[in-house]
C-alpha cells in the first residue's frame, strides 16, 4: 500500500552499474525494485535493488521504507522489517505512506495496538487529508476499539478528503453493512467505489459478496466476482 511504481531509465540495474549511485537517484532505484517485486515478481532482483537503494543513502526514507513492505509481505522478515520501518520514520518522521504502513505492520503483525494507533494518528497529522490512512484508521476505530461513532466518523472524513477514492468508499460500504445494516447506503457506497475505480479488485469483490449474501442477487454477484478476478488475477489468495 501506497507504493507508486515510476519509470526508471537510464541504467542497466542487473549489472551493478554505478549510474544509480548517486543518492539522487535512490528513487528511481526503489521504484524500479517496486516494478521488479509488483508487475514482474522478480523478488530476489527487486531485493538487490532494494539493498543497492539504502546503500546509497542510508537514510532515504523512500528506499527504507519500500524494503520494509517489501520485508515484510514478502519475505516474511518480521524483525528486519520492523527494524527498517523505524529506520524510515527516523529519517522523515512526517512521512505518511511510511507512519500507515508500519501502523498496520504494528496491528497485523506485532498486535501491539496503542502502538497502532499512535502510528495512525502521527499519520493523519502528517497529512491531514490523505484518504487512505483516514481509512486505515476507520477500521482500527471499527475493528479493534469497537468504537464505532469515532469510526463512522473517520469514514466521512476520508470521504470528504477524496471523494473519489475507491478504497475509503468500499471500507466504508462495508461499515454501512456490517455494522450499521443499512444496506441501502452500503451499496449506494459499493456502486460509488466501483464508479471511481472500476478495477479496484478489492471493491469489486466487496460488491459480490454483498450481492451475494444480502440482495442474493447471484447472476450480478457472479459478474462482479469475475470482474475481480480480471482486476487481479491473484485477488484473494
Amino acid at each position: 500500500m501506497g507504493i507508486s511504481i515510476q519509470d526508471s531509465s537510464g541504467s542497466d540495474a542487473r549489472t551493478g552499474s554505478s549510474t544509480f549511485s548517486d543518492p539522487d537517484k535512490v528513487d528511481s532505484l526503489a521504484d524500479y525494485a517496486n516494478f521488479l517485486r509488483n508487475i514482474r515478481r522478480d523478488y530476489d532482483r527487486a531485493e538487490a535493488l532494494y539493498e543497492r537503494a539504502i546503500t546509497a543513502d542510508p537514510n532515504h526514507a523512500h528506499g527504507l521504507g519500500c524494503y520494509a513492505d517489501f520485508l515484510e509481505n514478502v519475505r516474511r522478515d518480521y524483525d528486519r522489517a520492523e527494524a527498517l520501518y523505524e529506520r524510515a520514520i527516523t529519517a522523515d518522521s512526517t512521512n505518511v505512506i511510511n507512519l500507515g504502513n508500519y501502523a498496520n505492520f504494528l496491528l497485523n503483525v506485532r498486535r501491539d495496538y496503542d502502538r497502532a494507533e499512535e502510528m495512525y494518528e502521527r499519520a493523519i497529522e502528517a497529512d491531514p487529508n490523505y484518504a487512505h490512512s483516514i481509512s486505515n484508521y476507520a477500521w482500527f476505530l471499527q475493528d479493534i476499539r469497537r468504537d464505532y461513532a469515532r469510526a463512522e466518523e473517520m469514514f466521512e472524513r476520508a470521504i470528504t478528503a477524496d471523494p473519489n477514492h475507491a478504497y475509503s468508499l468500499g471500507c466504508y460500504a462495508n461499515f454501512l453493512k456490517d455494522v450499521r445494516r443499512d444496506y441501502a447506503r452500503a451499496e449506494e457506497m459499493f456502486e460509488r467505489a466501483i464508479t471511481a475505480d472500476p478495477n479496484h479488485a478489492h471493491g469489486l469483490g466487496w460488491y459480490a459478496n454483498f450481492l451475494r449474501n444480502v440482495r442474493r442477487d447471484y447472476d450480478r454477484a457472479e459478474e462482479m466476482y469475475e470482474r475481480a478476478i480480471t482486476a487481479d488475477p491473484n485477488h484473494g489468495q
